[in-house]
C-alpha cells in the first residue's frame, strides 16, 4: 500500500468547497487530496496510546417456512490490525471475550426460535394464552465503546430483546479491561473503598432524579438495592477517561417502564476523594487522556461533569429529525435515515465535538448510503459544522449480515471510510483527525500515490 506524505496544509483550505443554498451543510470534495501538517496526538503519552479497535455486528433472520421468526444481531469487538507487543494481552483478552459472546449468542438464538415457533402455532391454534400482538422475536446486541487507550478498555453492552407479550426488554452491562494486562476489572481495582463509593451513589442518584419514582419513602427502597448490587458486585458501570458510569436497567431500581434507564457518573477531578490513586503523583489511578472519544447511547444523557442539573448531553433520532440537548439547550435538523451513531469528541484543548454516522436509506433514485454529521458543542447553543462524505463502517455496504466498524478512540488519529459520493473510489480508507474547527482533517488516503 502507497502512503501519501503529509504537508503542512489545511484540509479546509486545500478541499474544494460548496456550500449548497438554504442548506448550511459544508460538502466535502476529496477529489484533490491535500493533507493537514504533522499529526498532532491529542493529549496522549506512552502510557495512554490510543488501541486500533474494529467492531463487527453480524444479523441472522430466522424463518418457519413463509413466517419470519426471529430478526437478531450480535456484536464483537477487536484490534484492527496486528496488535503491538504492548498490547497483545488486551487483545487476547477482547478475542477471547468475542469468543464467549459468539458461543451464548448462539445458545440464544436457538432457544429464541423455538420459542417463537411454539407461539406462533400456538397463534395458529387460536390460543388465548399468546399476545395479540404479533411480530418476530429480536435480540439485539450492541457495543458502546466508552474508551480504548493504553491503560484500559471499557464498554457497554446494550442487548434488547422481544419475545412475547407487549413490549421487548432491555438489559446493560458494563465490560472494563486493564489495556496492560488483560485482565478484566472489578470496581475493587478502581474505587479506594466500595462501600463509601455505595454511600455517594445513593446520594448522586437522589440528586441526579429527584422527580423518580425510586424517591418514595425518602429513597430508602434505593438504599437497600445499592447495597444488594454492591455486595453481589453486580453493578453495571463503565470506566471512562474522566470518571465511572453506572447504568441501571428498567425496574432495576424499582422504577417504572417509562422510566427506562438511570445513569449516573462520578469524575475523577469532582470525587477524587473516592478512586485510588497514584502515590508518586497523587492523581486518580484510572484517569484518561484529556483527548478522546466516546460512543454515546442515543436518547440516555450523559452528564459531562458529573454535576446534577442541564450540564448533559442527549442525542436522539425521531420523526425524521436528529434532536441534541446540550447543558439545556436543543438543536435539531432535519435527518432522514435508517440509524445513527453518536461519538463525543474531546480534544485535548477541551472542545467538544459531536461526531454522528448516519445511513441514508435507499431510494429508487439511489443506493442506501452512510454519511457523517459533525455538530459543535463549544457554544451555549449546539450548532452544524457540516455534512461528510465519510463513514467509520469499513465493511461493503452490501453486506448487510456483517458490517464492521472503525472504533473512534482518539480525536488525533482516527479512520473512516470515504463514501460513495466523496469523489474518491468508495471504500477507500481514510485516515483523520480532528481539526481546529471540529472538521475531519484527512492526512493519509489508502492507495493513494504522493
Amino acid at each position: 500500500m502507497n502512503k501519501v506524505k503529509m504537508i503542512t496544509v489545511a484540509l479546509a483550505a486545500a478541499l474544494s468547497l460548496a456550500v449548497p443554498f438554504d442548506s448550511g451543510i459544508v460538502k466535502m470534495d476529496l477529489a484533490r487530496p491535500a493533507f493537514a501538517g504533522s499529526k498532532i496526538t491529542a493529549g496522549q503519552n506512552i502510557a495512554q496510546h490510543s488501541l486500533p479497535l474494529l467492531m463487527t455486528v453480524r444479523s441472522y433472520s430466522d424463518w418457519e417456512g413463509p413466517h419470519e421468526m426471529l430478526r437478531a444481531y450480535w456484536t464483537d469487538i477487536h484490534f484492527y490490525g496486528k496488535a503491538k507487543e504492548a498490547d497483545r494481552n488486551i487483545a487476547k483478552a477482547l478475542a477471547e471475550y468475542s469468543r464467549k459472546e459468539q458461543d451464548a449468542f448462539g445458545k440464544s438464538r436457538k432457544e429464541l426460535f423455538a420459542g417463537a415457533r411454539e407461539e406462533w402455532r400456538q397463534r395458529m391454534r387460536g390460543s388465548d394464552s399468546v399476545s395479540p400482538y404479533y411480530g418476530p422475536f429480536w435480540f439485539t446486541g450492541d457495543i458502546l465503546v466508552r474508551r480504548a487507550d493504553g491503560k484500559a478498555v471499557s464498554f457497554l453492552e446494550d442487548n434488547g430483546e422481544y419475545a412475547g407479550g407487549f413490549h421487548g426488554i432491555s438489559h446493560l452491562a458494563g465490560k472494563n479491561f486493564d489495556a496492560r494486562t488483560g485482565k478484566e476489572l472489578r470496581l475493587s481495582d478502581v474505587f479506594a473503598n466500595r462501600f463509601a463509593m455505595a454511600e455517594a451513589l445513593k446520594k448522586k442518584l437522589k440528586a441526579d432524579y429527584p422527580e423518580a419514582s425510586f424517591m418514595e419513602n425518602g429513597g430508602a427502597g434505593l438504599d437497600d438495592i445499592i447495597d444488594k448490587l454492591v455486595k453481589e458486585d453486580s453493578l453495571a458501570w463503565t470506566l471512562e477517561p474522566e470518571g465511572v458510569t453506572f447504568w441501571f436497567n428498567p425496574y432495576l431500581l424499582g422504577g417504572t417502564y417509562a422510566e427506562d434507564t438511570f445513569v449516573t457518573t462520578f469524575c475523577f477531578n469532582k470525587e477524587p476523594e473516592l478512586f485510588k490513586t497514584n502515590m508518586d503523583t497523587g492523581t486518580p489511578v484510572w484517569q484518561g487522556s484529556k483527548g478522546y472519544c466516546m460512543d454515546l447511547r442515543s436518547y440516555t444523557p450523559l452528564r459531562l461533569s458529573g454535576n446534577s442539573g442541564n450540564d448533559k448531553l442527549c442525542v436522539a433520532h425521531e420523526n425524521n429529525r436528529i434532536r441534541i440537548e446540550y447543558k439545556g439547550q436543543e438543536y435539531s435538523n432535519e435527518l432522514t435515515a435508517v440509524s445513527i451513531r453518536p461519538t463525543l469528541v474531546v480534544c485535548s484543548d477541551g472542545r467538544r465535538y459531536l461526531y454522528v454516522d448516519y445511513e441514508q436509506p435507499a431510494s429508487k433514485f439511489s443506493a442506501a448510503n452512510y454519511r457523517l454529521y459533525v455538530y459543535d458543542l463549544n457554544s451555549k447553543t449546539p450548532g452544524l459544522i457540516g455534512d461528510y462524505p465519510m463513514m467509520r463502517l469499513a465493511s461493503s455496504l452490501k453486506d448487510t449480515g456483517k458490517r464492521s466498524w472503525y472504533v473512534m478512540s482518539d480525536p488525533g488519529d482516527f479512520y473512516t471510510t470515504a463514501t460513495a459520493d466523496s469523489n474518491i473510489a468508495p471504500g477507500k480508507r481514510l485516515r483523520c483527525r480532528v481539526g481546529k474547527d471540529g472538521r475531519p482533517e484527512v492526512y493519509d488516503v489508502e492507495g493513494a500515490k504522493g
